[in-house]
């Protein structure tokens, strides 16, 4: 058994992403083989570009505030507090912040990628 602790985990901003922060809270890294969990804030005007994800599905998890979801320019969804989305293995995405507050999510990968994304 693994325990986070609170703002413990290394934070980075994933490659094709901008003005964000991803904090790892468990990875293989970290003794979860089998999923990457992460917890990412946008702020205002941050997301990232499409990327698809060839053999890994994502489930985001809104924990505050509201972010967009895209596929190849197209809007997916508006997500708000408590909303989830899945992103099947395979399908392009991509995620903007267009509100004034912060948004905050949880991704959960699975399996997990080669480095934590």
């Amino acid at each position: 058994m693994k325990h986070y602790q609170y703002d413990s985990g290394e934070k980075y901003t994933p490659f094709n992403h901008f003005e964000m922060t991803t904090q790892v809270m468990f990875n293989p890294d970290s003794g979860s083989e089998k999923m990457n969990f992460t917890l990412s804030t946008l702020y205002k005007g941050a997301g990232s570009n499409d990327e698809v994800h060839d053999f890994s599905d994502q489930i985001f998890y809104m924990v505050k505030g509201s972010m967009k979801m895209f596929s190849e320019g197209k809007l997916i969804a508006h997500l708000h507090q408590g909303d989830a989305i899945l992103v099947k293995a395979g399908e392009p995405h991509s995620v903007i912040n267009d509100s004034d507050e912060p948004c905050v999510y949880n991704a959960i990968t699975v399996p997990p990628l080669p480095k934590t994304h």
